[in-house]
């Protein structure tokens, strides 16, 4: 199986990685996108990015000096820095984890599509919301099947951690066949069931972790993680939803 995590806002350079590094399959994708955006001026990124305009600056800077040279860059698993990424916490794998992860985990992003952890990037910004438009198209639309073919293609069931921005990448394109499981990671308030966006994003990248450091091959495995008062829950499960509830 293969584990896909949204990409992070948040970024950390020269990260180290005990692999060589690798190069992004769509790495000619994300240097067309780069090449264009680095013709906007800053002002005229933080309207297209919706950033502010220090931000803005930032990414006008990062485009500026973004390169896809082959063996340039750092490791994605450990380039990205928010929250998923924290609890993932790559920093202390093994040689042996990042080889396993390197084939049961894939990150999504906006600029390179699909990566793999060793995937050597660089320094960007971008997100599916933003109002950028490579040749008159959103960015769904820019990379259309792409990503799902290339991801779906090994016939592994996917598991999916990504946000909803993240996994419509994937999700409208669904075959007969194709088996993508998403993780849900709800509190009860109320009476209801609900996600709490910051403990999501946790969750994620804990339960990520568990797969990896577990060597997990098999979705039913990942019914043993528990994390921060979540639990498997059978009853509220399905064969493609699985539900961990914090009840308290």
């Amino acid at each position: 199986m293969i584990a896909v995590l949204s990409p992070a806002k948040n970024m950390a350079p020269d990260a180290p990685c005990p692999l060589p590094l690798t190069r992004p399959v769509f790495w000619r994708d994300a240097n067309d996108l780069a090449q264009a955006l680095c013709t906007f001026s800053p002002w005229q990124l933080e309207s297209l990015l919706h950033v502010s305009p220090e931000l803005a600056l930032g990414a006008f800077q990062m485009y500026q000096n973004f390169s896809v040279e082959e063996g340039t860059g750092t490791a994605a698993m450990a380039a990205y820095r928010g929250l998923a990424y924290q609890n993932l916490n790559p920093q202390d794998f093994t040689l042996e984890d990042w080889t396993f992860a390197r084939d049961h985990l894939s990150l999504l992003s906006a600029l390179y599509g699909l990566l793999r952890p060793t995937d050597g990037i660089h320094p960007y910004r971008l997100e599916f919301l933003c109002k950028f438009r490579p040749n008159g198209r959103n960015l769904y639309a820019h990379w259309g099947s792409r990503v799902y073919e290339a991801l779906f293609s090994q016939g592994e069931p996917v598991i999916n951690l990504a946000s909803q921005e993240y996994a419509k990448l994937l999700s409208p394109h669904l075959r007969a066949g194709d088996r993508m499981i998403t993780c849900h990671f709800q509190v009860v308030r109320r009476g209801k069931r609900i996600a709490l966006a910051t403990e999501s994003k946790m969750a994620r990248g804990q339960i990520a972790r568990f797969l990896i450091k577990g060597r997990l091959e098999d979705p039913q495995a990942l019914q043993a993680f528990a994390w921060g008062g979540y639990v498997f829950q059978r009853e509220l499960s399905t064969r493609d939803n699985y539900v961990y509830l914090k009840d308290h």
